[in-house]
């Protein structure tokens, strides 16, 4: 393998690393929306619009599910490029 292509392995890596570090802030980001959101329910839910209620948190939930299957394809992408990157060496 040459040092071209060995260097062209190292940077898809990194670039999958920033992408899961970005998935997991975002996930951060997304849980402490959910919480804040049944928290707020919890206190107010007498207050507010049950149905647009319930559908917000719905969409936090979908956006949550989302993030959490594309960490997953970037984590697997990772281990198969650190498996091609380890045969290489």
């Amino acid at each position: 393998m040459t040092s071209t292509n060995s260097e062209d392995l190292a940077s898809q890596y990194a670039q999958l690393v920033q992408l899961e570090e970005d998935y997991v802030d975002q996930l951060v980001t997304c849980n402490k929306l959910i919480l804040d959101a049944m928290a707020i329910i919890a206190k107010r839910a007498k207050v507010l619009h049950m149905d647009t209620v319930k559908q917000a948190a719905y969409h936090l939930h979908n956006m949550e599910q989302d993030l959490n299957r594309k960490l997953f394809e970037v984590r697997l992408k990772k281990s198969i490029l650190a498996n091609h990157m380890s045969q290489s060496t």
